[in-house]
């Protein structure tokens, strides 16, 4: 496999005086995504459930043109979360960034209801909670939303019935609102991820999972973070301006498989 590409393309400064907020901060992609933000002037806040690894992001951002702090919550807990975005978005937020979201493989007969209710409650409640109390925030900026989702929530995906529901909800609310707030100058998009092997995934899954999904990719290549950040960075800048509502695949064609499968490993 050769090595992946910078993928690095927007001008640098494109960001200055900009603010984002970024849940899932503190690892895999939601650090590139905030990294990446930060080195394009954004002011950025990052949320996560732990204080290490934010604290590690922050490090690493530290130097870069924009800023990065950081606050602990749970996103599933709206109350927190409401609290967090609104102080974030005093004065007005560019961009939100939902990345925050896990699931875990199982045949849906596998999937108890407490374990379907806790992947539907992360991966969709806990989106709508956020993005629902940035409005104002948005409306204030003409901001951006990137949602991150799954390659091929729109075809399924063996072993993933729950996130897939829960992904496949957020693609709905995210058209929905598109046109609710187009008006307010509020763009919404989700980008749909193909493999990403961050340090976090290689300690959780088998190699041999993470090869076969690799190996089941047309392009046969896993997504770097680093794109997926450039992606999210494209998105919620003057050029992206008129998209809004989308699904956006950065997957290497593992969407128009036949489905992968997760349990076949």
């Amino acid at each position: 496999m050769t090595e992946p590409t910078n993928p690095e393309v927007l001008r640098d400064g494109l960001f200055g005086g900009a603010r984002a907020l970024v849940t899932g901060a503190g690892t895999g992609i939601g650090r590139a995504i905030s990294l990446r933000l930060c080195a394009l002037g954004m002011s950025v806040t990052g949320v996560a459930r732990r204080e290490a690894p934010l604290a590690d992001t922050a490090e690493l951002a530290a130097g870069l043109p924009g800023g990065f702090d950081f606050r602990t919550c749970n996103v599933r807990d709206t109350d927190a979360i409401e609290a967090i975005v609104a102080e974030a978005g005093e004065g007005g937020l560019d961009l939100l960034v939902n990345n925050a979201g896990g699931q875990f493989f199982a045949p849906a007969t596998g999937i108890s209801q407490k374990g379907w209710n806790s992947v539907i409650d992360l991966n969709l409640n806990a989106v709508f909670a956020v993005t629902k109390a940035a409005y104002p925030y948005l409306k204030a900026r003409k901001g951006a939303v990137v949602s991150i989702s799954l390659s091929g929530v729109d075809r399924g995906g063996m072993g993933l019935a729950h996130s897939i529901a829960a992904r496949a909800g957020v693609l709905g609310m995210t058209r929905t609102l598109a046109l609710e707030w187009a008006k307010d100058g509020i763009r919404l998009n989700c980008i749909g991820p193909g493999t990403v092997v961050t340090s976090g995934l290689a300690d959780e899954a088998a190699r041999q999972l993470l090869d076969n999904l690799v190996a089941a990719t047309p392009m046969g290549e896993p997504t770097p973070p680093e794109d997926v950040a450039e992606l999210v960075a494209f998105l919620a800048s003057s050029a992206g301006r008129l998209m809004t509502g989308q699904l956006i695949q950065i997957d290497g064609a593992a969407h128009l498989g036949a489905g992968l499968h997760m349990l076949s490993a």
